[in-house]
């Protein structure tokens, strides 16, 4: 039999004792707790030398044998004796276990009684656990000990609720306190920790997972609304099941709610596009019905057109007549609608069926958005004639977009870009009608300086709604455009507004060539004479249907001009001579040597004298006529009349007073940066006075 040290040692100790004791003619037979002295005092104690603990046994409440831990409790016991099987008093014995359990003391241990047995309860932490484990137990006396293990099963309980209601008829929205016991269905008893979640098909909890504490209670409160604010109404039943066995249920009768008041909820503007417009087809608004703050569902709710154009409806596409309908499980009335083809305001009234005098209106619903028209479209830039000298001058094209009636046309309408020159951004897409572009100067750049942008998007063209529906109708309605001819601001004459395909005009000749870039439409309708090409409007002759619908189209002219200016001599004049022979003299200033462009935009031309006579007059120029600062944004008109009848864009006038023979006159042309500060010049021009 092999002994560990410690038992050796005590082992050891008890002979060594008992030596002494004969020694001093004392004996004793080295029993647990036998004392002997020859001068008839001390206890003589022994000290243990071996623990034995017995197997581990188990009875539930009743005091039965049992194999098994159940919920309702179970007590664990051993005996601690020594080597001679006499029982060891106040020996220590700590439980634990490999699964989760709650033993009788904090910390699973207790002291063995007089007949050295030792006794405490376990039950699973989990009333639902069903799981095997082991059940360990280990004596201590006298620094000696010793282990036993067995192997045990958690049983789940068979847990029953009982549940009651304080009060089982409840207002609308109203509440009641909920009291439940759990106890083992089998025995009876009280089960504490045991978790129930409470239950509802409609309504809400203050608590709706409680663990059962004292004597198995459980308390929450059952509130007659739902968590997102519906209320509550009917027979209502209310059920608490436990993690394992037999729910308790209670139900609670709830008065139906009345509907209180009724709003609008649309919280932003409903701007509907007409009919065909491209924008949805239809839109749609909502009402709410509240009773005393809560919405409330299922109640009858009577919808009317208050005002709107004459072919507008709702609820129903077609449908104008007044319509009830019922709240739904949000309380909330969805109103679909459906905008014609005519514009103007739109009001819905919403009122209870229940009181007439309690209703909602929507006013901030309007019909106005179509489809962008030809004579609508326009191009507007910050200036058109950049720095040719170096790249990145930019220019911002704006392009506008209006429906026939001067609306704007639905967000996101796209306007595609090309350009003959430089760089220009593909596309841009409108937000309140309109969306902007940016011209850059790079290569290609063309001989002639002469850059033509073209924009292009999807729309209506202009016509003449002869029977005044606002629809467009073809052989009732004509493509024509009303416009002031002779030019007195007040439009008098129908001229064709019809479009086909079109093209951008490089050359300026308001006509197709081949080479330059071409956009055909697919023709739907018949065959119709075409309106004439113009710059802002190419059109393709032999091309133009009698439908409404085409690909708009507008096109503007731009110049990528030099910073150094070619001057050229009209009257009185002569810049190679540097010679003025009149008091009155004329010049022409461009932005090329072709003479196609003016200079870029915002360059100033200023004179000045100076008076090299002794006359005593004091010799003054100024410029008679001109632009002395060329326009951000000006008509290039086309390269071949540009030139000639370009007068206060290009030719300048100048005045003289007081000035003799030998007086000096100076032009100076200043030309600004670029838009990326590169570039920009001062050009000065001394001229003699020798008339």
């Amino acid at each position: 039999m092999m002994m560990n040290k410690k038992q050796l040692t005590l082992k050891l100790s008890a002979i060594t004792v008992s030596i002494l004791l004969a020694s001093c003619g004392g004996g004793g037979d080295g029993y647990y707790g036998s004392s002997s002295s020859s001068s008839g005092s001390g206890t003589g104690t022994t000290p243990v030398a071996t623990v034995k603990i017995s197997d581990i046994s188990l009875t539930n409440s009743d005091g039965g044998a049992t194999s098994t831990i159940a919920a309702s409790g179970t007590n664990a016991s051993v005996t601690v004796t020594d080597a001679s099987g006499k029982p060891i008093k106040d020996a220590l014995v700590t439980f634990t276990s490999t699964g989760e359990a709650n033993f009788g003391t904090s910390n699973g241990a207790v002291l063995t009684n007089a007949n050295g047995i030792a006794t405490i309860s376990v039950t699973p932490v989990n009333s639902t656990d069903s799981g095997a484990y082991i059940l360990t137990a280990t004596a201590s006396a006298n620094e000696v000990s010793a282990t036993v293990s067995k192997n045990i099963t958690f049983t789940a309980a068979n847990i029953k609720v009982a549940l009651t209601g304080a009060d089982s008829s409840l207002t609308s929205g109203g509440s009641t306190l909920l009291t439940a016991v759990t106890t083992d269905l089998n025995t009876g008893k009280y089960q504490n920790g045991v978790v129930v979640t409470f239950s509802a098909e409609c309504g809400t909890f203050s608590n709706n997972n409680v663990t059962s504490s004292s004597q198995g209670n459980i308390s929450t409160t059952y509130y007659a609304i739902t968590s997102d604010g519906k209320l509550c109404s009917g027979e209502q039943k209310i059920i608490a099941t436990p993690t394992s066995g037999t729910a308790g249920s209670f139900t609670a009768n709830i008065a139906a709610a009345t509907a209180t008041s009724i709003a609008y909820t649309k919280t932003s503007d409903v701007v509907l596009g007409v009919k065909g417009s491209g924008t949805s087809s239809s839109g749609q608004i909502t009402f709410t019905v509240y009773s005393s703050g809560a919405v409330l569902a299922n109640q009858d709710v009577v919808l009317s057109l208050e005002k709107a154009p004459s072919d507008f409806s709702f609820v129903t596409s077609g449908n104008r007549a007044t319509t009830t309908v019922k709240s739904d499980s949000s309380g909330k009335v969805t109103v679909n609608l459906y905008p014609g083809y005519k514009s103007g305001p739109v009001e819905v009234k919403a009122a209870l069926a229940s009181d007439s005098n309690t209703y909602a209106l929507a006013k901030n619903v309007t019909v106005t958005t179509g489809r962008a028209t030809q004579n609508s479209f326009s191009l507007s830039a910050t200036k058109n004639s950049l720095h040719n000298d170096v790249d990145g001058d930019v220019a911002v094209i704006t392009a506008m977009l209006a429906d026939r009636l001067g609306n704007s046309v639905p967000d996101g309408t796209t306007i595609n870009f090309v350009a003959e020159g430089g760089k220009i951004d593909g596309y841009c897409t409108t937000l309140d009608g309109k969306c902007s572009v940016q011209l850059r100067t790079q290569n290609p750049r063309p001989a002639n300086g002469r850059i033509t942008v073209l924009a292009y998007a999807e729309g209506d063209k202009a016509y003449q709604d002869v029977d005044s529906d606002n629809v467009y109708t073809a052989g009732v309605d004509k493509l024509l455009t009303f416009t002031d001819t002779n030019n007195d601001n007040i439009d008098d004459t129908w001229i064709n507004s019809n479009v086909g395909d079109f093209f951008i005009d490089w050359d300026e000749n308001l006509t197709y060539t081949t080479g330059e870039y071409k956009y055909t439409r697919v023709i739907t309708g018949s065959s119709a004479i075409c309106a004439a090409s113009t710059i802002n409007q190419p059109n393709i002759l032999g091309t133009c249907d009698n439908d409404l619908a085409t690909t708009l189209r507008q096109q503007m002219l731009f110049s990528f001009a030099s910073s150094t200016p070619t001057v050229v001599s009209l009257n009185n004049v002569n810049f190679s001579t540097s010679e003025i022979t009149a008091n009155n003299f004329s010049f022409q200033l461009f932005g090329n040597s072709a003479k196609t462009v003016p200079l870029p935009s915002d360059s100033t031309i200023t004179v000045s004298a100076k008076d090299n006579t002794d006359n005593n007059l004091g010799c003054t120029a100024e410029i008679s006529s001109g632009s002395v600062t060329v326009p951000s944004v000006m008509n290039l008109l086309t390269p071949t009349t540009f030139p000639v009848t370009s007068n206060g864009l290009t030719i300048y006038g100048v005045k003289l007073s007081k000035c003799a023979s030998g007086d000096d006159v100076k032009v100076t042309v200043s030309v600004p940066a670029a838009t990326n500060g590169s570039g920009g010049t001062v050009t000065s021009y001394l001229l003699t006075y020798n008339p």
